[in-house]
């Protein structure tokens, strides 16, 4: 039986990640790997290198194995009703375990993530030979005809300021500063894209706002299509943590996010055309992205500007 299914339900970076562990599986099992995930995320299995399809009912048939990597109760569900000779939970997490996982299950892999990479940790923790040394998430270029309709010819910037995540926002300011340097070192012009939820649309109207004519905000909808697009075709992509630092990353452009919340150690992969900055530890002991300094992020964007492309 050739082939595997795989079951995620996370958000489109999270998912990025898993493109390492898919491609160490379709080496193993041959044939396609199935993904059951969000809808919207299928463009994503487009642009994966190894053989992988997004999951449809008419290809449900047996395979050999199916490997879960969440415990949303839709995971869970999908699992027990795959058909497939051996079942596999990979986890982050032992708090993510309930007792009866144990019933469906073949084998429970947890563990813990600490401080590793996650792409690498779950590449590293499948219960399959190895195809190699880890490599970082990567992708193949999207067509052309992904390309937002109304987007100029020419060479452009990509600011993606927002996340899932309200308290990753930084400061309207601090972007407008940064992009104005970049401009004075001989970038090109800056687009903004945002979600749809209200906080968001709210932050990017701030940063347009106060930036004016030196970032241009495509505030009408992006389809996924576009997002990816924009991510592989930006000459930089400026982002907080999250799915645009993730995708540049694997598309090899340069890139910048900023941390606060969250383990840049989990998120990021340092490379030559990869940077990060995290915040600094604040009087309540937690790290906000607010508190990263502007100066130190204008530092580091011109510094990366400065390096060719990878």
């Amino acid at each position: 039986m050739s082939g595997c299914y795989v079951i995620f339900h996370k958000q489109l970076g999270d998912l990025l990640l898993m493109q390492p562990a898919l491609e160490r599986l379709q080496a193993h099992h041959g044939g396609d790997v199935a993904v059951m995930t969000r809808g919207g995320h299928a463009p994503l299995l487009e642009l994966m290198p190894q053989e992988t399809s997004y999951y449809q009912k008419s290809s449900l048939r047996m395979r050999g194995s199916v490997y879960c990597f969440d415990t949303l109760n839709k995971s869970v569900w999908r699992t027990i009703l795959t058909p497939a000779g051996k079942r596999y939970c990979i986890l982050p997490d032992v708090s993510e375990m309930a007792w009866f996982h144990r019933f469906i299950f073949n084998d429970i892999i947890v563990p813990g993530l600490s401080d590793s990479y996650v792409a690498e940790y779950f590449w590293s923790n499948l219960p399959v030979p190895a195809n190699g040394e880890f490599r970082p998430p990567k992708l193949k270029m999207p067509p052309e005809s992904w390309r937002p309709e109304d987007l100029k010819d020419g060479p452009f910037i990509l600011l993606s300021p927002t996340s899932g995540w309200r308290r990753k926002n930084w400061s309207p300011y601090g972007w407008t500063a940064v992009v104005e340097a970049l401009r004075q070192a001989g970038s090109p012009a800056a687009i903004m894209t945002s979600s749809t939820t209200p906080w968001q649309i709210e932050h990017c109207h701030k940063i347009s706002e106060r930036a004016g004519k030196a970032i241009r905000w495509l505030d009408q909808p992006t389809t996924m299509k576009n997002y990816l697009w924009l991510c592989a075709n930006a000459e930089m992509v400026l982002s907080v943590d999250g799915s645009a630092a993730h995708l540049a990353a694997a598309f090899r452009v340069r890139n910048l996010s900023l941390f606060g919340p969250t383990s840049i150690r989990n998120w990021h992969w340092p490379t030559s055309y990869s940077k990060a900055l995290l915040a600094p530890i604040g009087n309540d002991g937690t790290r906000k992205t607010r508190d990263v300094r502007v100066d130190d992020v204008v530092n580091t964007a011109l510094e990366l500007w400065s390096k060719p492309p990878a």
